[in-house]
């Protein structure tokens, strides 16, 4: 009975059947092997233009984030529309199809809607406050079969057959949303997302992106001994320049990247850029353009943008115009050298940087570089490091205390590895405190990682969880298993990790139930629900003694059950019982009147 449950993007699995199609449209057929598959830029005619219908019922649209817009660990993935900060507005389906999978969770997409089109496209709507009547029950029905509040499933074809325009929930805050909102997508069958304005979505904008830095990098002998050198740009209205036209660097290899930002008519959102192209000269070095990305790629916004600036600045969003050899996403083309420009000839450089929103907005940076040796402006620092991990290779680093495993592909550019350890003052840290290069060096993919547990009670094994602690200080629990004096477990940043024991329950807080209170009037029952390590990994509720659906939105730490009007005048019982990651329990049990 698991009441919380991960998002998987797993491959959506559903039967196209004969039957189906002829019994809602004799012209349905599945074009899906007709879907644009290559990494190349994709031309606006394979998109259908007035396939997909208004989505929300606010008119003109406006949206508060856009597809490809980086985001903490991941490219945003479709557009979020703006709901003026209300619950409740009508959420359509954007064409005939079937809901092809329900997914409810307390943290992601929240209450998500997937509906699936005879075009081979699936659209997904995310953050939902509830579904409409039949879609409910559906959901109501797997809950109960389940008794778990986190489910996601595929319904068959002919089960919830939609109609274009019809209202298939209503908008919301569920689930890892910052305010409420409607997340919209749109995918195909393999899974990979589109930026829905190829299919004719419309937004008014006729203002130019912003930009409002350079950084540059060098990318020679430099490389790991500098962290590169920033400048403000001065300009407006799209045209923008450096001040003096000319920047001297002492490296012969350098990289660019760009502060920017794209602003719209009708909303106040800072959102993602569409394209971006670099020039050395006349030649094109460098095109980035968000079209299409697939949950595979999505990490690999840690490379494209300089993320210790976006983690530490308060997302603030550099975009490389160079491509890091381990960074396979496919949004790049027209690359020479990875874009990175060669300063060797010591001659003047003109270079040009074009970006560009997706209604063909243009602001353009233009300045020249050239190679001066007796620059300053890239401060060189002695390079430390204890070993060296080849990004193209397998890694490994272990001594008594510690063992990493990084299998090929979990980094994007080789790393100059750093390794510390010391003894904690914390009694409750049951290890070495060990720091893994630090948190700005950003890592692809999962690396295998085991650290030794100092005196550990043989009956608290199954306690025992690695602590992750990032460069602000923010801690989180990874997990882990125990096996032969080391606690093992997967991870995907450096930092500082540890091992502790996690023995305490969960917590239960009631926020409008005090015992034999009448509750009809109030209609719902409200807790906040809380861990101090593992994090809760389950909750089940019950009235007499029979299981109920209870909503949780992680976010907030809340529960809400609503209750039953029908339920009988008197006393009844509501229990709540709350499991940790680590199988610690705790339940609470009310009495209260209806």
């Amino acid at each position: 009975m698991k009441g919380i449950v991960t998002i998987l993007f797993l491959p959506l699995i559903v039967l196209l059947n004969t039957s189906f199609y002829s019994s809602v449209n004799h012209k349905m057929k599945t074009v899906v092997a007709a879907l644009p598959i290559a990494n190349c830029p994709l031309p606006i005619d394979s998109f259908p233009q007035n396939y997909f219908g208004p989505v929300l019922d606010i008119a003109p649209p406006t949206i508060v984030g856009n597809f490809g817009e980086p985001r903490r660990l991941h490219f945003h993935t479709g557009l979020d529309f703006r709901t003026n900060q209300e619950e409740g507005h009508k959420v359509f389906a954007a064409a005939d199809g079937f809901v092809s999978r329900i997914n409810v969770n307390g943290a992601g997409y929240g209450n998500a809607l997937y509906i699936t089109h005879p075009n081979g496209y699936v659209t997904v709507y995310g953050h939902l406050q509830k579904f409409n009547a039949p879609i409910m029950a559906r959901l109501r029905k797997e809950q109960y079969i389940k008794e778990s509040f986190a489910v996601d499933f595929y319904p068959q074809p002919t089960e919830l057959e939609v109609k274009k325009g019809e209202v298939v929930a209503l908008s919301g805050n569920t689930g890892g949303s910052g305010g409420p909102h409607l997340h919209f997508e749109i995918r195909d069958s393999a899974e990979r997302i589109y930026n829905p304005l190829l299919f004719g979505y419309k937004l008014k904008d006729d203002l130019k992106p912003i930009v409002s830095y350079l950084k540059f990098y060098p990318l020679d002998d430099l490389k790991y001994k500098s962290d590169g050198y920033r400048t403000k740009v001065l300009g407006k209205q799209g045209n923008y320049e450096l001040t003096g036209g000319i920047i001297k660097l002492n490296s012969t290899q350098v990289g660019i990247s760009v502060n920017t930002y794209d602003v719209l008519n009708l909303t106040e959102a800072h959102v993602g850029i569409y394209n971006i192209t670099a020039f050395d000269g006349d030649k094109m070095i460098y095109e980035y353009q968000i079209d299409r990305i697939a949950f595979t790629d999505k990490r690999d916004v840690l490379s494209h943008t300089d993320y210790a600036i976006f983690t530490n600045e308060f997302h603030r969003t550099f975009h490389k115009c160079f491509v890091e050899p381990g960074n396979n996403c496919p949004v790049y083309s027209n690359l020479c050298s990875q874009g990175i420009i060669d300063l060797s000839d010591e001659k003047p450089h003109d270079i040009h940087i074009e970006v560009t929103d997706y209604a063909g907005n243009v602001s353009k940076i233009k300045f020249k570089m050239q190679y001066d040796k007796a620059s300053t402006l890239f401060k060189s620092t002695e390079l430390k490091y204890i070993t060296r991990f080849d990004y193209n290779h397998d890694n490994e680093f272990a001594n008594e205390e510690i063992r990493m495993n990084l299998p090929t592909g979990c980094l994007f550019d080789n790393v100059f590895f750093n390794y510390s350890s010391a003894l904690s003052t914390d009694p409750t840290v049951l290890s070495r405190v060990h720091q893994l290069d630090n948190s700005n060096t950003q890592i692809a993919d999962w690396f295998n990682l085991s650290i030794k547990a100092e005196k550990l009670n043989p009956a608290l094994l199954d306690k025992a969880v690695i602590v992750y602690k990032d460069g602000l200080g923010a801690t989180a629990s990874r997990g882990g298993k125990f096996v032969s004096s080391f606690v093992t477990t997967k991870a995907r940043e450096f930092g500082t990790y540890y091992v502790k024991l996690d023995t305490t329950a969960p917590q239960i807080k009631p926020l409008n139930v005090i015992a034999s209170r009448n509750m009809r009037t109030y209609k719902k029952l409200l807790f906040k629900i809380t861990d101090n390590l593992s994090g809760i990994a389950d909750f089940d509720t019950y009235v007499d003694d029979k299981w109920v659906v209870t909503e949780y939105d992680a976010k907030f730490s809340a529960l809400t059950h609503t209750l039953d009007q029908n339920l009988s005048a008197g006393m009844h019982t509501f229990k709540v019982v709350v499991t940790d990651e680590r199988k610690n329990r705790v339940e609470y049990e009310v009495k209260f009147g209806m």
